[in-house]
Protein backbone atom coordinates (compact mmCIF):
# COMPACT_ATOMS: atom_id res chain seq x y z
CA UNK A 1 0.00 0.00 0.00
CA UNK A 2 2.74 2.16 -0.19
CA UNK A 3 1.18 4.17 -3.50
CA UNK A 4 -1.49 5.65 -0.97
CA UNK A 5 1.19 7.44 1.08
CA UNK A 6 3.18 8.59 -1.65
CA UNK A 7 -0.56 10.10 -2.53
CA UNK A 8 -1.00 11.55 0.13
CA UNK A 9 2.10 13.35 0.71
CA UNK A 10 2.10 14.49 -2.96
CA UNK A 11 -1.34 16.23 -1.94
CA UNK A 12 -0.21 17.85 1.13
CA UNK A 13 2.75 19.63 -0.52
CA UNK A 14 0.68 20.61 -3.41
CA UNK A 15 -1.34 22.29 -0.66
CA UNK A 16 1.28 24.19 1.00
CA UNK A 17 2.95 24.75 -2.61
CA UNK A 18 -0.61 27.28 -3.48
CA UNK A 19 -0.89 28.88 -0.34
CA UNK A 20 0.22 33.04 -0.65
CA UNK A 21 3.42 33.72 0.85
CA UNK A 22 3.35 36.16 3.77
CA UNK A 23 6.18 38.34 1.98
CA UNK A 24 3.65 38.72 -1.21
CA UNK A 25 1.15 40.62 1.23
CA UNK A 26 0.85 44.24 -0.02
CA UNK A 27 0.69 46.88 3.11
CA UNK A 28 -1.61 49.51 1.75
CA UNK A 29 -0.31 51.95 4.81
CA UNK A 30 -2.69 54.16 6.64
CA UNK A 31 -5.28 56.57 5.32
CA UNK A 32 -3.88 60.57 4.81
CA UNK A 33 -5.01 62.94 7.52
CA UNK A 34 -7.50 65.79 5.68
CA UNK A 35 -6.84 69.33 6.63
CA UNK A 36 -8.30 72.31 5.29
CA UNK A 37 -7.68 76.32 6.04
CA UNK A 38 -10.31 78.54 4.68
CA UNK A 39 -10.24 82.71 4.51
CA UNK A 40 -12.75 85.35 3.32
CA UNK A 41 -12.39 87.17 1.08
CA UNK A 42 -15.62 89.44 1.48
CA UNK A 43 -18.41 88.51 3.53
CA UNK A 44 -20.15 86.74 1.02
CA UNK A 45 -17.18 84.76 -0.79
CA UNK A 46 -14.69 82.46 0.83
CA UNK A 47 -11.55 80.52 -0.22
CA UNK A 48 -10.54 77.19 0.78
CA UNK A 49 -7.56 75.29 0.92
CA UNK A 50 -6.09 72.17 0.86
CA UNK A 51 -3.51 71.69 3.76
CA UNK A 52 -3.06 68.09 4.06
CA UNK A 53 0.70 67.12 4.48
CA UNK A 54 -0.02 63.02 3.83
CA UNK A 55 0.64 62.10 0.05
CA UNK A 56 -2.64 61.82 -1.76
CA UNK A 57 -3.98 61.73 -5.11
CA UNK A 58 -7.67 63.06 -4.88
CA UNK A 59 -9.65 65.55 -2.96
CA UNK A 60 -13.49 66.44 -2.83
CA UNK A 61 -15.50 69.45 -1.33
CA UNK A 62 -18.95 68.93 -0.71
CA UNK A 63 -20.26 72.23 0.57
CA UNK A 64 -23.77 72.37 1.68
CA UNK A 65 -26.24 74.41 -0.64
CA UNK A 66 -22.80 74.85 -3.05
CA UNK A 67 -21.75 72.01 -4.84
CA UNK A 68 -19.13 69.93 -4.78
CA UNK A 69 -15.42 70.73 -5.90
CA UNK A 70 -12.34 68.71 -6.74
CA UNK A 71 -9.39 71.25 -6.42
CA UNK A 72 -6.65 72.15 -4.63
CA UNK A 73 -8.09 75.33 -4.13
CA UNK A 74 -11.52 76.37 -4.45
CA UNK A 75 -13.15 80.01 -4.08
CA UNK A 76 -17.04 79.91 -2.96
CA UNK A 77 -19.81 82.56 -3.43
CA UNK A 78 -22.71 82.32 -0.69
CA UNK A 79 -25.70 84.08 -1.96
CA UNK A 80 -27.24 84.35 1.41
CA UNK A 81 -26.61 84.52 5.23
CA UNK A 82 -26.92 81.50 7.40
CA UNK A 83 -24.27 78.45 8.75
CA UNK A 84 -22.83 76.11 6.30
CA UNK A 85 -21.47 72.99 6.32
CA UNK A 86 -18.20 72.29 4.90
CA UNK A 87 -16.64 68.68 4.47
CA UNK A 88 -13.35 67.74 2.98
CA UNK A 89 -12.01 64.55 2.25
CA UNK A 90 -8.56 63.17 0.95
CA UNK A 91 -7.75 60.25 -1.07
CA UNK A 92 -4.57 58.66 -0.97
CA UNK A 93 -3.27 54.25 -1.01
CA UNK A 94 -4.37 54.23 2.57
CA UNK A 95 -8.07 54.82 1.84
CA UNK A 96 -9.54 58.28 2.45
CA UNK A 97 -10.41 60.74 5.73
CA UNK A 98 -13.21 63.40 5.69
CA UNK A 99 -13.24 66.77 8.42
CA UNK A 100 -16.36 69.04 8.65
CA UNK A 101 -16.62 72.35 9.82
CA UNK A 102 -19.15 74.73 9.96
CA UNK A 103 -18.77 78.31 8.85
CA UNK A 104 -20.82 81.23 9.49
CA UNK A 105 -21.91 83.74 6.47
CA UNK A 106 -23.23 87.00 8.45
CA UNK A 107 -25.18 88.75 5.43
CA UNK A 108 -27.04 88.35 1.96
CA UNK A 109 -24.99 88.89 -0.72
CA UNK A 110 -25.75 92.64 -1.66
CA UNK A 111 -24.70 91.26 -5.07
CA UNK A 112 -26.56 88.31 -5.36
CA UNK A 113 -27.45 87.25 -8.74
CA UNK A 114 -28.62 83.61 -8.40
CA UNK A 115 -29.58 81.70 -11.52
CA UNK A 116 -33.03 82.60 -11.05
CA UNK A 117 -32.55 86.02 -10.39
CA UNK A 118 -30.25 85.79 -13.19
CA UNK A 119 -32.79 84.58 -15.72
CA UNK A 120 -35.48 87.21 -14.65
CA UNK A 121 -33.13 90.53 -14.72
CA UNK A 122 -30.18 89.30 -16.50
CA UNK A 123 -28.28 90.08 -13.53
CA UNK A 124 -29.51 93.78 -13.91
CA UNK A 125 -32.33 94.68 -15.66
CA UNK A 126 -35.04 92.68 -18.24
CA UNK A 127 -38.01 92.88 -19.46
CA UNK A 128 -40.54 90.88 -20.26
CA UNK A 129 -43.92 90.22 -22.58
CA UNK A 130 -46.67 87.86 -23.26
CA UNK A 131 -45.40 85.05 -25.18
CA UNK A 132 -45.93 85.76 -29.10
CA UNK A 133 -48.10 82.15 -29.53
CA UNK A 134 -50.74 79.93 -28.74
CA UNK A 135 -51.33 79.32 -24.86
CA UNK A 136 -49.42 82.34 -23.08
CA UNK A 137 -52.73 83.13 -21.43
CA UNK A 138 -54.13 79.53 -19.73
CA UNK A 139 -56.80 78.52 -17.51
CA UNK A 140 -58.15 75.19 -16.04
CA UNK A 141 -58.90 73.64 -12.89
CA UNK A 142 -54.96 72.39 -12.27
CA UNK A 143 -54.69 68.53 -13.54
CA UNK A 144 -53.54 70.20 -16.87
CA UNK A 145 -56.72 69.87 -18.59
CA UNK A 146 -57.86 73.08 -20.50
CA UNK A 147 -60.96 75.40 -19.65
CA UNK A 148 -59.60 78.60 -22.58
CA UNK A 149 -56.26 79.51 -23.88
CA UNK A 150 -55.62 82.16 -26.37
CA UNK A 151 -55.23 81.31 -29.62
CA UNK A 152 -52.13 82.54 -31.61
CA UNK A 153 -54.11 85.31 -33.89
CA UNK A 154 -55.03 87.03 -29.78
CA UNK A 155 -50.91 88.17 -29.94
CA UNK A 156 -53.09 90.54 -33.17
CA UNK A 157 -56.88 91.20 -32.55
CA UNK A 158 -55.72 91.22 -28.29
CA UNK A 159 -52.74 93.48 -28.57
CA UNK A 160 -53.77 95.71 -25.40
CA UNK A 161 -52.68 92.43 -23.46
CA UNK A 162 -49.44 91.56 -25.67
CA UNK A 163 -48.12 94.33 -25.94
CA UNK A 164 -47.64 95.06 -21.91
CA UNK A 165 -44.23 95.12 -20.46
CA UNK A 166 -43.01 93.58 -17.06
CA UNK A 167 -39.46 94.96 -16.65
CA UNK A 168 -37.64 93.58 -13.13
CA UNK A 169 -34.20 95.16 -12.04
CA UNK A 170 -31.59 93.42 -10.27
CA UNK A 171 -30.91 96.92 -7.95
CA UNK A 172 -33.66 97.55 -5.50
CA UNK A 173 -35.64 94.18 -6.46
CA UNK A 174 -37.70 97.14 -8.47
CA UNK A 175 -40.64 95.60 -10.91
CA UNK A 176 -41.84 98.03 -13.38
CA UNK A 177 -45.44 97.47 -15.33
CA UNK A 178 -46.22 99.54 -18.44
CA UNK A 179 -49.57 99.11 -20.14
CA UNK A 180 -48.16 101.20 -23.23
CA UNK A 181 -51.66 103.26 -23.83
CA UNK A 182 -53.80 100.39 -23.30
CA UNK A 183 -55.63 97.58 -21.39
CA UNK A 184 -57.97 94.40 -22.11
CA UNK A 185 -61.41 95.22 -20.56
CA UNK A 186 -64.13 93.33 -19.16
CA UNK A 187 -66.58 93.32 -16.76
CA UNK A 188 -64.33 93.42 -13.37
CA UNK A 189 -62.85 96.26 -14.95
CA UNK A 190 -66.15 98.38 -15.64
CA UNK A 191 -66.17 97.45 -19.39
CA UNK A 192 -68.41 96.02 -20.73
CA UNK A 193 -68.27 94.41 -23.77
CA UNK A 194 -65.30 93.23 -23.29
CA UNK A 195 -62.11 94.53 -26.27
CA UNK A 196 -59.32 96.82 -25.63
CA UNK A 197 -59.78 100.17 -24.21
CA UNK A 198 -57.64 103.32 -23.96
CA UNK A 199 -55.83 103.59 -20.21
CA UNK A 200 -57.43 106.95 -20.25
CA UNK A 201 -61.06 104.56 -20.15
CA UNK A 202 -59.64 102.57 -16.79
CA UNK A 203 -61.91 103.68 -13.80
CA UNK A 204 -59.84 105.96 -11.77
CA UNK A 205 -60.41 103.81 -8.73
CA UNK A 206 -58.49 101.32 -10.24
CA UNK A 207 -55.78 103.56 -11.52
CA UNK A 208 -53.44 101.14 -9.83
CA UNK A 209 -53.94 98.75 -12.35
CA UNK A 210 -52.00 101.00 -14.76
CA UNK A 211 -48.43 102.01 -15.36
CA UNK A 212 -46.97 101.81 -12.05
CA UNK A 213 -43.70 101.21 -10.72
CA UNK A 214 -43.42 98.33 -7.59
CA UNK A 215 -41.03 95.66 -6.36
CA UNK A 216 -40.63 91.58 -6.44
CA UNK A 217 -39.29 89.21 -4.37
CA UNK A 218 -38.43 85.57 -5.30
CA UNK A 219 -38.96 82.80 -2.81
CA UNK A 220 -36.99 80.27 -2.92
CA UNK A 221 -39.02 76.28 -3.08
CA UNK A 222 -39.24 73.83 0.16
CA UNK A 223 -39.42 70.31 -1.26
CA UNK A 224 -41.88 69.76 -3.39
CA UNK A 225 -43.38 73.19 -3.69
CA UNK A 226 -41.68 75.22 -6.63
CA UNK A 227 -39.82 78.75 -6.64
CA UNK A 228 -42.48 81.48 -7.01
CA UNK A 229 -41.94 84.92 -8.17
CA UNK A 230 -43.88 87.60 -5.73
CA UNK A 231 -45.15 91.33 -7.32
CA UNK A 232 -45.54 93.36 -4.55
CA UNK A 233 -47.78 97.04 -4.87
CA UNK A 234 -51.02 97.86 -5.14
CA UNK A 235 -52.50 97.07 -8.46
CA UNK A 236 -49.34 94.81 -9.14
CA UNK A 237 -49.97 92.15 -11.16
CA UNK A 238 -48.36 89.67 -14.21
CA UNK A 239 -50.66 88.58 -17.15
CA UNK A 240 -53.69 89.44 -15.97
CA UNK A 241 -55.48 92.02 -13.80
CA UNK A 242 -58.05 89.71 -11.94
CA UNK A 243 -56.21 86.58 -11.67
CA UNK A 244 -54.97 86.63 -7.46
CA UNK A 245 -54.01 84.49 -5.09
CA UNK A 246 -57.54 82.70 -3.86
CA UNK A 247 -60.21 84.11 -5.57
CA UNK A 248 -60.63 85.64 -9.77
CA UNK A 249 -62.04 88.97 -9.30
CA UNK A 250 -65.14 89.18 -11.08
CA UNK A 251 -66.11 92.77 -10.12
CA UNK A 252 -63.99 96.25 -9.42
CA UNK A 253 -63.30 95.50 -5.91
CA UNK A 254 -60.44 96.91 -3.29
CA UNK A 255 -57.29 96.08 -5.32
CA UNK A 256 -54.95 93.37 -3.72
CA UNK A 257 -51.64 94.98 -2.31
CA UNK A 258 -49.38 91.52 -3.94
CA UNK A 259 -49.83 88.15 -6.03
CA UNK A 260 -47.59 85.42 -5.58
CA UNK A 261 -47.05 83.29 -8.86
CA UNK A 262 -45.45 79.79 -8.75
CA UNK A 263 -42.10 79.59 -11.13
CA UNK A 264 -43.37 76.37 -13.17
CA UNK A 265 -40.64 76.47 -15.56
CA UNK A 266 -37.68 79.11 -17.56
CA UNK A 267 -36.12 77.84 -20.40
CA UNK A 268 -35.09 78.70 -23.72
CA UNK A 269 -37.29 77.38 -27.18
CA UNK A 270 -36.40 78.47 -30.20
CA UNK A 271 -33.72 81.09 -29.16
CA UNK A 272 -36.10 82.68 -26.85
CA UNK A 273 -35.96 82.93 -22.82
CA UNK A 274 -39.62 81.93 -21.56
CA UNK A 275 -40.98 81.74 -18.29
CA UNK A 276 -43.93 80.11 -16.84
CA UNK A 277 -45.86 81.26 -13.84
CA UNK A 278 -49.28 80.01 -12.47
CA UNK A 279 -51.44 81.33 -9.93
CA UNK A 280 -54.37 79.72 -7.77
CA UNK A 281 -57.12 81.95 -7.84
CA UNK A 282 -59.16 79.80 -5.80
CA UNK A 283 -59.08 76.11 -7.55
CA UNK A 284 -59.13 77.99 -10.92
CA UNK A 285 -55.39 78.01 -12.21
CA UNK A 286 -54.32 80.62 -14.22
CA UNK A 287 -50.94 80.11 -16.25
CA UNK A 288 -48.88 82.59 -17.93
CA UNK A 289 -46.24 82.31 -20.88
CA UNK A 290 -43.35 85.22 -21.16
CA UNK A 291 -41.07 85.50 -23.41
CA UNK A 292 -38.24 88.32 -22.94
CA UNK A 293 -37.86 91.46 -25.34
Amino acid sequence: MKYIKISMLFLVLTFVACEPALEDKIELGTPPQASFSYSFIDPNNVTFTNTSTDEHFIVNWDIEDNGTYSDNEVEVNFFFAGDYEVKFTVFGEGGSTTVTETITITQDDPNNCEPILQFLTGCGERTWSLYNGEGALFVGPGDGSVWWQNSAADATTRDCDWNDEYTFKKDNNVFDYKANGDFWGEAYTGVDPAGCEDIANLDPSLAAWGDGVHSFEIIPGTGTAPDQLKVIGTGAFIGLRKAVNGSELAAPVTLVSSVTYDILDRRTEGGKDLLELQVDSGGVFWKFILEAN
